[in-house]
């Protein structure tokens, strides 16, 4: 049986109304929900996904359901599908509801200010991480079996490892980008969480519009990972360095060949790139997706939303990005430093023949909710959004695909987050490797 039908054999076998009651719960109890369907049209019986649930975050523009991209401004905002949305729909997918999110995308915790908050399905006093927290809590709790999010600096990675699931991040372009709230059309993407890397190559395909097609299984002895220790492995939470520890020990035994580089600069170079180049395309670009929408909504502007925000560290960004002196100048210098960490990776991984990079997803435990500013790590203060962004930030700015990993729990329980980072357009190689490494089991 392949895999595809492996899916819809598990589908058929649950009531689609136990999955909407399963969605309230997971609202209720977990913010992980803005919205579900009130009734699911009976399974289609032909398709890739025929009668395959599935959730979409609340940013990505569906006719069954409005689109708030988690903002109050947004309330009732409906529209036609996103072309992801179509592709899934014409493979049978069924839409459940839409996922809560941090507001806008703008942020990493997803604790919304408008929506409510979502909580860690491990420990509900905690962020679920984010911005596409409520997709990634809703697959942790067994809602539906995927789930889409959208990545921008780590939004699709970091609640992945926070919730213990697989989140992937493909190569900017690789699905199509229309109907969605932005932030930067030059970072953003539609990304895919499961709990199994081979559910994310099923609906890879879909999205990408391919034929999958089922690969033996890689020889672990022809993987070369790249371990970029400078940077990506500095103070790590005792818990988190212990479990990676337990990885390369695992992953060099089984046979793959582990190489330390230094690749620090690029995460010097995103704190050059990373924010200029967002501040100056969220400006335009949210303001030509509100100019798309029907009315009243077409008729707001970015300092609507920043005004209505109920986040005050979205309205607060909103607003340092509407203030910002930045010139089309700041912006191209910003783009020539992405293409400056572009080829240092190209550097890194493909003029070494690397499959990929290895490292830990976030350098902290998932941080208690309501905690979006400071926090204690290691003994000092440190900013939970640049901790957090940390590792899948350089790689973000330069468009490449990224995969986080269920990589074990800390002593108090809390998932752990293992990532593997291509080279863009090494999609493909990226999940075969994936698929290897997840069937080490580095849970621990």
């Amino acid at each position: 049986m392949d895999g595809y039908a492996v899916l819809r054999a598990d589908a058929a076998n649950i009531a689609l109304g136990a999955v909407l009651q399963a969605a309230a719960r997971a609202a209720a109890d977990y913010g992980a929900f803005i919205d579900i369907v009130e009734d699911i049209d009976p399974p289609p019986l032909a398709g890739r996904l025929a009668g395959v649930p599935f959730v979409a975050k609340d940013n990505i523009n569906t006719v069954q359901l409005p689109t708030t991209a988690g903002t109050p401004s947004l309330r009732g905002s409906r529209t036609a599908d996103a072309t992801a949305i179509a592709r899934l729909r014409s493979a049978g997918a069924l839409l459940v509801g839409k996922a809560n999110l941090h507001e806008l995308a703008f942020g990493i915790t997803s604790n919304n200010g408008g929506f409510g908050p979502v909580r860690n399905p491990v420990d509900p006093a905690r962020s679920a991480g984010g911005s596409s927290g409520g997709s990634a809590a809703a697959v942790a709790l067994g809602v539906v079996p995927f789930a889409l999010g959208t990545d921008t600096g780590g939004s699709m990675r970091i609640p992945a490892a926070h919730c213990g699931v697989v989140g992937l991040r493909p190569t900017v372009g690789r699905y199509p980008g229309d109907g969605v709230a932005p932030l930067s059309h030059t970072r953003d993407t539609i990304g895919v969480f499961a709990n199994s890397v081979l559910t994310v190559q099923l609906v890879d395909a879909v999205l990408a519009g391919e034929v999958f097609q089922e690969q033996a299984p890689l020889e672990l002895s022809t993987v070369r990972l790249a371990v970029p220790r400078p940077g990506f492995y500095d103070d790590l939470d005792p818990d988190i360095e212990l479990a990676v520890d337990r990885w390369l020990t695992t992953l060099s035994s089984a046979g793959v060949s582990l190489t330390d580089i230094d690749l620090s600069q690029v995460q010097h170079l995103d704190n050059q790139a990373g924010y200029p180049v967002v501040f100056y395309e969220v400006q335009r670009d949210l303001a030509d997706y509100l100019h798309s929408l029907r009315e009243p909504y077409s008729s707001l502007t970015v300092a609507d939303l920043a005004d209505q925000a109920g986040s005050p560290d979205v309205a607060s960004a909103l607003r340092a990005a509407l203030a910002s002196d930045l010139t089309e100048e700041d912006y191209r210098d910003g783009l020539l430093v992405r293409d400056r960490i572009r080829d240092l990776y190209q550097d890194a991984l493909v003029a070494q023949q690397f499959d990929a990079l290895i490292y830990p997803t976030v350098a902290m435990l998932p941080p208690p909710l309501g905690v979006d500013d400071r926090t204690q790590h290691n003994g000092h203060e440190v900013s939970v959004v640049g901790m957090s962004l940390r590792n899948t930030g350089p790689g973000s700015v330069a468009g490449m695909p990224s995969i986080s990993l269920p990589g074990g729990r800390s002593r108090a329980g809390l998932p752990i987050g293992l990532s593997l980072e291509a080279y863009s357009g090494h999609d493909h190689r990226l999940l075969a490797v994936a698929r290897a490494v997840e069937a080490l089991d580095l849970n621990g």
